[in-house]
């Protein structure tokens, strides 16, 4: 285990909840309910990123600091020159997140062929992006000997599960999230890989008047430094801050020109670093809100001694590292309005405000 201050260098900035194939079936399974999986052609492409010139060089895209990253250069190392290696490398890292994403649209049947789930079409946000890589990857996983290798860590993905679903208290996130906005989901699906360090995403799905929204997170952090609270709600702050743009960005829709008018102007709000991934107001605005929306949760939810401790880390991870160089201000205002006398119940009704007092910076 390690323990990491995740910065969320590419989580999703517009959403657009795109029609799937959900079966009568797969809606009885899944409505109401979590899951939490490492999805096997996932880490098949995460390991395959892992092993190019971009992978090794970038220690945001790909976590270094596990025994499990020594042993994945140490078995597919030697196959750093086949041909799928070179070409996901120059996808890389520009479409990191969408070949991570598309990847869990497909998996490996009893043939060991790789083959595509009929639910959906696929799971980044434009085309499929790894559906034409799928040839080499399943000749990659054959040489490899890839699936072995997936089966030999079977007890660690699941090591790293079990902690995880004590770290996420999802149905409480969840319930939270649809008391102080409008939306419904019906499930919440969650991928994720001992491979990914600080980039992780989002994206919404619907068919069949089922909705479901998906998270590509990082494995679990700890540190015997904190309590188990603050540990937590560390945790809880990496998948949150993705799930709560699912709610947020249809909100701040509704005040997309406000929005664009007042965060042009970059200079107040980003100051280089992870923002510059933000390329647009609107993506400014959300990253903003997200995260300062995870700062309500966080003081509904913990003693007010660790949501201290939780709030400092996450304004220094906002402001220090990922350069939102107003955030601290920002989430303070949020906060006043939100406990202010009479407040309104849903967050969506506290856009005005806020977005009257950034007018004013």
């Amino acid at each position: 285990m390690r323990f990491v201050m995740v910065s969320c260098t590419l989580c999703l900035i517009s959403l657009a909840c795109r029609a799937q194939h959900f079966s009568d079936q797969y809606i009885a399974a899944n409505k109401g309910k979590w899951s939490l999986e490492i999805p096997e052609v996932q880490e098949l492409v995460h390991i395959v990123m892992a092993i190019t010139p971009a992978g090794i060089a970038d220690s945001n895209l790909v976590d270094h600091t596990t025994e499990y990253y020594q042993k994945v250069l140490a078995h597919f190392g030697k196959f750093k020159n086949e041909k799928i290696v070179q070409w996901i490398n120059r996808e890389l890292p520009q479409r990191y997140p969408y070949l991570k994403m598309d990847a869990c649209g497909f998996y490996f049947n009893a043939a060991d062929s790789i083959v595509k789930d009929q639910t959906y079409d696929q799971l980044s946000w434009t085309q499929n992006s790894i559906e034409g890589y799928i040839p080499e990857l399943r000749q990659f996983a054959i040489r490899t000997s890839f699936r072995k290798f997936f089966r030999d860590n079977a007890s660690y993905y699941e090591e790293l599960g079990s902690l995880m679903r004590k770290q996420l208290t999802i149905d409480k996130q969840w319930q939270w999230l649809e008391h102080k906005f409008s939306l419904r989901y019906d499930n919440y699906r969650i991928t994720f890989s001992p491979l990914v360090y600080g980039s992780h995403s989002t994206n919404r799905f619907e068919g069949n008047n089922f909705n479901q929204t998906i998270m590509f997170i990082c494995g679990p952090v700890t540190h015997q430094r904190y309590n188990a609270n603050v540990t937590e709600g560390f945790m809880t702050r990496v998948v949150f801050t993705e799930i709560d743009h699912n709610y947020v960005n249809p909100a701040s829709d509704y005040y997309s020109d406000v929005i664009y008018s007042i965060f042009s102007d970059r200079s107040k709000w980003t100051a280089g670093k992870d923002s510059d991934h933000y390329e647009d107001a609107l993506s400014v605005f959300n990253e903003y809100m997200t995260w300062a929306v995870f700062t309500l949760y966080a003081m509904d939810t913990y003693p007010a001694a660790d949501f201290r401790i939780i709030n400092e880390r996450t304004e220094m991870q906002m402001v220090d590292r990922r350069g939102f160089c107003n955030y601290k201000a920002f989430n303070a205002k949020l906060m006043e309005l939100y406990r202010a006398p009479n407040a309104p119940r849903l967050i969506a009704d506290l856009y005005p405000a806020i977005l009257e007092w950034c007018r004013k910076q």
